[in-house]
């Protein structure tokens, strides 16, 4: 065996150590008559009004109430294509409230009305379909999270919870809010209404909040804000608690005893055919209750939690040898998940994640029926705080066997420290009647050193039955982002018997060693907005320091002046495999390979009618070669029907054996109004010989109130014949007091 070289590590210091620093005269300076970011939160404010005048939100500013507001007319600040230049349209905006509900009434001004674009009216995809309006406040003030709301001139609806300034968006929380948006002659109108209920905030007679606002103006290909963002901080800058101005005289009314009830009942039927041939008929029912103890804490308690209407699984062809992470779907524990994250998340974390919900209520794909349990989350003070604990039922297993009820516990607390970093702490528990329990706790903190500089760490270790040892695993990084240069480095240590039951591992018994650096330079002239350089390694040995991974690339990118971007790779790589492995069922034999690949990629600017993204991939791979491609497309038919269209292909050619795989996936969905729309996702999957349908009617007849009609189907492509159907109707109505 070869031992390990610390190349990695050479090539990780040598970049900090040669790369200069920009010196003032070097920087890109910002746009003509553009704000120092840096004083934002202190000059720019908006001031909210009373009023006792009726208000209908309807997209049209015509009330006589909007004359008592107090008009913010200011300039917004460009983030792409011109660095902190004044927008090239003008925004007004104002703010009132009264006794229980804030509003906001937003007139975008267009001096080309005729081209404004807008093409989608489902919920929660107005961004990078047209022309939006984004309302952001930092209720707490604390700089790292924060509630979002969006609207375009469709009337289409988005809303989500920001935390960690940006680390975790969910856009699966439904908030009861009323919103609008509405073309007029002189652009465009958007107007919200915010019920204070709806939020948490700082107890208090009289307040200031934190605000930004984002505005797209997309036929200009135009992002623009309310503060100015440095362009070299990139589009999530815009949750960074910081930047954000003010929000002020807000009085919010006195706290009153408040709950909600949100009862379900559903009826389907389920046939399963095959050897079994069962056929299940439903009718059920279930209860989530919910308490806020606080303006800041709330309790929520289940029981018999259903996930009926939740969209079938993405098929994927797993063709490395490693774990794969699925995303979760499931409404109750995407609310509020950013609280539950632990350490970075997986946009700079993908080896390990200490706490994955997918682990409550899925065993190997299979839905297992949950009793109920209850979540506790908010704050306190300076402490964030999230507790969950969900009981399961016990069920029989597809495959055979019988999965005992079990219990899943989870708490987190994060403390913020200073005004933009903290120190966490969690621990969970997963624990069945059969004794085989599982334990894990973990710390993590995050340090922004500066505006430029951000530290992280985190160290965990999970105890399971059987004898211990080397159950351990964390991970440190630095990320250093200027207007030319972004400089990413991160060390992760995981041990070959940490197996966190309730968190997900790639893969296990590794020293991983990351860096890249990329250097952009922003030309915006008539054919191209910036073009970027990068490189990057991958170090990763064993417990004993032996290399088995090293992978060395280099990338280009152009962005262009329409918003098209093409992107190009290479990746020289080596690879130990110590003992016999698979890739599905291909033998892999142990030895040291090197190889070669390259990808190609291009992705057109997404608002447009017909929007497509193209990648390719070839080269060797182990002892043979392998090519992939993958396109995804949407088609904005008419601002009621959009197609989405994805293929991938997979082609490895071994020694021990080959594999082609296609997988193709399409959603239609047609929006009747922002609260009713029909949808269809279908998939076929070569590789696992399954083809599978998903029918979803979905009408919101009140905030947070659903009528759901569902119906799933799986089909065996080689026998024929179906492998289960389900029909069901789901009824939610929330009531609040």
């Amino acid at each position: 065996m070869k031992q390990a070289h610390h190349g990695g590590w050479v090539f990780i210091f040598s970049i900090l150590l040669f790369t200069p620093a920009a010196s003032d005269a070097q920087a890109e300076k910002p746009g003509q008559g553009a704000l120092n970011s840096n004083r934002a939160a202190d000059s720019i404010q908006i001031f909210v009004r009373q009023t006792d005048k009726k208000i209908a939100v309807d997209g049209v500013l015509d009330e006589e109430a909007w004359k008592d507001a107090e008009p913010y007319e200011d300039t917004f600040f460009q983030l792409q294509p011109l660095d902190r230049a004044p927008s090239s349209e003008k925004t007004r905006v104002m703010v009132l409230q009264n006794g229980g509900m804030l509003y906001f009434g937003i007139l975008c001004y267009d001096s080309e009305p005729e081209k404004i674009f807008a093409s989608s009216m489902r919920r929660d995809n107005n961004y990078g379909s047209g022309e939006v309006i984004e309302l952001l406040l930092d209720t707490f003030q604390d700089n790292r999270n924060c509630y979002a709301f969006d609207t375009n001139p469709l009337g289409g609806k988005g809303d989500a919870i920001i935390s960690d300034q940006g680390n975790h968006v969910n856009k699966q929380w439904e908030c009861v809010i009323d919103m609008d948006g509405a073309r007029n002659d002189q652009g465009w109108a958007a107007e919200f209404a915010v019920p204070f209920k709806s939020l948490k905030y700082r107890q208090g007679d009289r307040m200031d909040w934190n605000i930004n606002i984002t505005r797209e103006i997309k036929h200009r290909r135009e992002e623009t804000y309310l503060v100015p963002i440095p362009r070299a901080w990139g589009h999530m800058a815009k949750f960074r608690g910081e930047l954000f101005g003010r929000l002020r005289d807000i009085r919010p009314p006195k706290q009153k005893f408040h709950f909600a009830v949100y009862p379900y009942a559903i009826a389907g039927r389920t046939n399963l055919y095959g050897t079994t041939g069962e056929r299940k008929r439903e009718f059920n029912a279930g209860l989530d209750f919910k308490y806020d103890f606080t303006t800041q804490l709330a309790l929520d308690l289940t029981y018999r939690t259903d996930f009926a209407q939740t969209e079938a699984e993405e098929e994927i062809v797993n063709v490395t040898r490693f774990n794969v992470l699925r995303q979760e779907k499931r409404e109750f524990f995407l609310q509020n998940a950013g609280l539950f994250q632990f350490g970075t998340g997986q946009r700079t974390q993908t080896d390990f994640t200490l706490f994955d919900s997918r682990t409550i209520g899925i065993h190997d794909g299979q839905r297992i029926p949950l009793l109920g349990g209850g979540k506790l989350t908010g704050r306190s003070g300076r402490v964030s705080i999230a507790a969950l604990s969900l009981q399961s039922e016990a069920a029989g297993l597809q495959g055979g066997g019988r999965l005992p009820s079990t219990n899943y516990s989870a708490v987190r607390l994060k403390r913020d420290v200073s005004s933009n970093s903290h120190v966490g702490l969690m621990v969970l528990s997963q624990q069945s009647a059969v004794s085989d329990d599982s334990r894990a706790v973990g710390l993590d903190g995050l340090w922004n050193v500066s505006k430029t500089i951000r530290l992280d760490a985190s160290a965990a270790r999970s105890i399971t039955p059987g004898p211990g040892g080397r159950e351990a695993a964390g991970d440190v990084g630095f990320i250093l982002n200027k207007e030319w240069i972004d400089i990413s480095l991160r060390y992760t240590h995981i041990d070959s018997l940490f197996n966190p039951r309730m968190g997900f591992v790639r893969r296990p018994g590794i020293r991983h060693t990351d860096g890249s650096v990329t250097f952009t330079k922003w030309i915006n002239s008539r054919f191209f907005q910036n073009i970027a350089f990068s490189s990057g390694i991958t170090y990763i040995t064993d417990p004993g320091q032996v290399l088995e991974t090293r992978d060395n690339t280099f990338a280009g990118s152009v962005l262009s002046r329409g918003g098209d971007e093409y992107r190009i790779q290479l990746t020289r790589s080596y690879e130990f495999v110590p003992r016999e492995a698979a890739i599905r069922d291909i033998r892999i034999d142990s030895g040291i390979y090197h190889t070669w690949t390259q990808a190609v990629s291009v992705m057109t600017f997404r608002a447009r009618p017909l929007q497509a993204s193209i990648s390719v991939q070839w080269g060797q791979l182990f002892d043979g070669k392998q090519q992939s491609a993958g396109l995804a497309g949407t088609a904005k038919a008419s601002n009621h029907l959009s197609v989405d269209l994805a293929y991938s292909y997979n082609y490895l050619d071994q020694k021990n054996g080959s594999l082609v795989s296609h997988v193709l996936s399409t959603r239609w969905t047609y929006s009747f109004t922002p609260d009713l729309f029909a949808k269809a996702y279908l998939q076929w999957n070569t590789a696992d010989e399954r083809f599978s349908a998903n029918l979803l009617f979905d009408y919101a007849y009140r905030p947070r109130s659903h009528i759901y009609l569902v119906y799933n189907e799986n089909q065996d492509t080689v026998l024929r014949q179906p492998r289960d159907r389900m029909l069901m109707l789901k009824m939610t109505r929330l009531w609040q007091i």
